[in-house]
């Protein structure tokens, strides 16, 4: 079987349910899994028809370690990333990459095959901060 790369989305709403959608369709991503504060936003929903680990909580995906690669942070909540990190910390997660707003952008874009950049709906994402 080819390379994977293991994503998870933090945030199923604007833009995590778009990428989710994008990811499923594609055979060398595995989506292993979704937080959402909210159980009830549409990424939420389709994680959890689709078998995908789901959490209220981003924090639980930082120990999950190895096996997860990227965690791409398209919440929109300015505090998620830098507690995320904290919890990287504290789990001794070094494996997993986060990803911010500006390259879940050019992601989506790719994979839609949009002709220009997405719309941010997170234009204070700047990084880990």
């Amino acid at each position: 079987m080819a390379d994977t790369v293991r994503v998870a989305i933090v945030g199923g709403g604007r833009t995590g349910t778009p990428l989710l959608k994008a990811f499923l369709a594609l055979p060398y991503i595995e989506v292993a899994g979704l937080a959402d504060r909210d159980a009830t936003s549409e990424g939420a929903r389709i994680a959890r028809e689709r078998g995908i680990f789901f959490t209220e909580d981003a924090d639980v995906l930082a120990a999950k370690g190895a096996d997860i690669d990227l965690i791409i942070e398209v919440s929109g909540d300015p505090g998620v990333k830098p507690a995320l990190k904290d919890a990287f910390v504290a789990q001794g997660n070094k494996e997993t990459i986060i990803v911010h707003d500006l390259l879940a952008r050019l992601i989506l874009s790719l994979a839609t095959d949009a002709d220009e950049l997405v719309e941010t709906y997170h234009p204070t994402d700047t990084g880990i901060g």
